[in-house]
């Protein structure tokens, strides 16, 4: 009938064709005749009627996953030919069809390669339609997850085409371009640069104060990634004025904006550099991160705003007003000891290696109870909990005050079972704590009994370890005689 002399019967077919297209099952009977000819001539025909029947369809089996596998061999060049057709309906399902494509796996690439990037940009460059606009963003969205494609937007300049298109009145083209911007972030340094180059920067500040929740998350997760891997782009994040609007955010009720937000402030501060850190600091962000802290109860965000504390705390003027805010060190040894996850133990963990540094700060420690919370650290089953345990407890027991405390804590145990697996990297710290732990007196039948000279023997090498070894026996041998003469 498609063929027919009638051309009443065939835009009944057209008609029907277009009706079917949503159907699975119709979908199904046509992939396995190999049918997908019959639209493929109607998106060809100079009939403008058949012309918007085959756009139509294509976005309709478009939806589905067979429709999508069907299309992948012909489809996808005819929809990106009617992208640019003057006619706007067809425009409009034409572009739906090829975001409905870029949301597979399978057929992503298939666009890139049909040379689709450069259609969409061209396309949303020339139309204002909102539907349209609306398509062509979620389009966009869709392409930049794949790490091939996402080399081709920035290298045409998407980033810049989702800027313009991030401002737009209407809240879904805004929502998807902003999503897409946060999508072309995650990529490598160099592509991080470009993107910064293209003026994203000024856009993403207006976004991330706009009043929808969804576009200052994906703001906030752009700022993330756009600055972590790259001091270029950090120190422009910081001069730019966003530390103060990302620090405001932390106080939002939003756990999602909160969380984001804290992952921005960390890839604001993570590097060597202390200039980012100190203007953290001057934008009151301690305040922010200690009332976190205080109200917060999401992991994630705790998470996030510890591992933040630890980053700033690597410089030490920053550590000193960490340490001169007394409510900050209590707070992370009670995260630490809660039933959080081994992320925010980890990130709790590395604060209080940075305190236990200086011996100014052990004091302070022993009256947050975090000398039990480093004992409680080398027996999570946990390599890297064990390492800072393990250190922490290695600068601890050389304060004599603490010695015979940091053993009455359990802490011998833990420190041999260390010593006694070969692959760990906290071996080297477990040693030296239990070298310390030795130097006094009070704590030789403990140690002895724990298995520690055993361990103690593999530190032969080890400056001091011969004499603690040699007045270990002394001391284990003195325990022996006098429980036979007791006997």
């Amino acid at each position: 009938l498609s063929h027919a002399d009638c051309e009443a019967c065939k835009r009944y077919v057209a008609i029907a064709l277009r009706f079917m297209a949503s159907s699975v099952e119709v979908q199904r009977s046509l992939f396995a005749e190999d049918a997908l000819s019959l639209y493929h001539d109607f998106s060809t025909s100079a009939s403008l009627d058949y012309q918007r029947s085959a756009a139509a369809s294509f976005s309709s089996m478009s939806q589905t996953e067979e429709g999508r596998l069907m299309m992948k061999k012909d489809g996808i060049s005819a929809v990106l030919r009617l992208c640019s057709h003057t006619d706007l309906h067809v425009r409009r399902n034409a572009v739906c069809a090829v975001a409905n494509l870029a949301a597979s796996q399978e057929t992503r690439r298939d666009i890139a390669m049909e040379g689709g990037v450069e259609v969409i940009r061209f396309a949303s460059a020339a139309n204002s339609d909102v539907d349209f606009l609306r398509s062509a963003t979620r389009a966009m969205s869709n392409l930049a997850v794949d790490t091939a494609i996402r080399e081709a937007m920035i290298s045409q300049e998407i980033p810049k085409a989702l800027s313009k298109l991030a401002k737009s009145a209407d809240s879904e083209t805004q929502r998807f371009a902003s999503l897409a911007l946060c999508n072309l972030c995650v990529g490598t340094q160099n592509q991080k640069e470009s993107i910064v180059k293209q003026g994203v920067l000024r856009v993403l500040l207006f976004i991330l104060r706009y009043p929808d929740l969804e576009v200052e998350r994906r703001a906030s997760l752009a700022i993330a990634a756009l600055s972590l891997g790259s001091s270029q782009n950090r120190l422009q994040v910081v001069g730019g004025g966003f530390v103060r609007s990302l620090l405001e955010a932390t106080s939002y009720p939003d756990l999602k904006l909160r969380h984001f937000a804290l992952l921005a402030l960390n890839g604001s501060v993570l590097s060597t550099e202390s200039k980012t850190k100190h203007h953290v600091v001057q934008e009151n962000g301690l305040s922010s991160l200690l009332s976190v802290l205080k109200s917060c109860k999401d992991d994630e965000s705790i998470h996030a705003c510890i591992y933040l504390l630890g980053s700033l705390a690597e410089d030490t003027d920053i550590l000193k007003a960490i340490v001169d805010m007394d409510s900050f060190l209590p707070l992370v040894v009670q995260k630490l000891d809660a039933a959080g996850s081994i992320e925010t133990k980890r990130s709790a963990a590395y604060f209080l290696a940075l305190l236990s540094e200086n011996q100014e700060y052990h004091r302070k420690l022993q009256e947050a109870n975090a000398l039990e919370s480093a004992v409680a650290l080398i027996s999570l089953v946990d390599e890297e909990s064990q390492y800072y345990g393990a250190f922490v407890l290695a600068l601890l027991a050389k304060n004599k005050s603490f010695q015979v405390p940091l053993t009455k804590m359990g802490g011998v145990r833990p420190l041999v079972s260390i010593m006694a697996s070969k692959h760990s990297d906290a071996r080297h710290w477990a040693g030296l704590a239990l070298l310390k732990l030795a130097d006094n007196f009070n704590n030789h039948i403990t140690i002895a009994e724990e298995g520690g000279i055993q361990a103690l023997l593999q530190l032969g090498g080890e400056e001091g370890a011969g004499v603690t070894l040699s007045n270990l026996a002394k001391r284990a041998f003195d325990n022996v005689k006098q429980k036979w003469r007791k006997s």
